[in-house]
């Protein structure tokens, strides 16, 4: 059977800020703390210690390897965010739509000398949560670990048309980093193109059998 790419092919969706590198952070203390609001096209709410982090430069502020070392490999740029519990979360602009298969991914880091407390990636529409990780993955010490989630939409519902939001938990008690936040949609065809493509394959074979006679 033939497949027009099209109809299979990934796209992207508009995450603002995806890697948190929108606010650029320069001298020490190498981190910014935001309790509550809305900084960098991230929202942040439920917890006092929490906001972005240049570990590199946090790094020779507390030498001993407390963040990922002097030279720190992050899975996208000089930034992440960093949460002691709460919330980090956006809505996008993009919408739940119909027959689409949706894919989160994040990464998760675990600094070194913290206890890892666990997280939780998230997607929604609305107020629904459609997919959720919880601690999945448990990052090796002063590493980041890649999570993905999946959802994959009906025909109809009343979630539909309702906007997609990103939400980042971790729980209390330690920190939990994150980087690279990415959101892919695959379009599903529904059973009848399904159909309209195999007779339209089966056609083609039937001509070029044909045509060998």
């Amino acid at each position: 059977m033939i497949v027009p790419q099209g109809q299979v092919r990934a796209a992207s969706i508009f995450i603002a800020n995806h890697s948190f590198e929108s606010q650029p952070i320069t001298a020490l203390p190498g981190f910014t703390v935001i309790s509550t609001g809305t900084v960098g096209n991230w929202t942040f709410a439920g917890g006092s210690n929490q906001g972005f982090l240049n570990p590199g430069i946090a790094e020779t502020g507390s030498p001993g390897n407390h963040f990922y070392g002097t030279s720190p490999t992050l899975p996208d740029g000089n930034q992440v965010a960093w949460s002691n519990g709460g919330t980090i979360s956006q809505t996008l602009s993009a919408t739940l739509q119909a027959n689409t298969k949706y894919t989160l991914g994040a990464f998760v880091g675990r600094r070194f000398v913290e206890s890892f407390p666990g997280y939780n990636i998230q997607l929604l529409a609305g107020a629904t949560v459609l997919a959720s990780s919880g601690s999945s993955v448990t990052p090796t010490a002063g590493t980041f670990a890649p999570v993905t989630v999946s959802y994959t939409s009906g025909s109809s519902g009343p979630l539909l048309g309702q906007a997609l939001t990103i939400r980042l938990t971790s729980s209390s008690g330690s920190q939990t980093n994150y980087d690279l936040i990415t959101l892919d949609a695959s379009p599903i065809p529904e059973p009848s193109a399904m159909l309209g493509l195999l007779g339209f394959g089966l056609l083609g074979i039937g001509s070029k059998l044909q045509q060998k006679r």
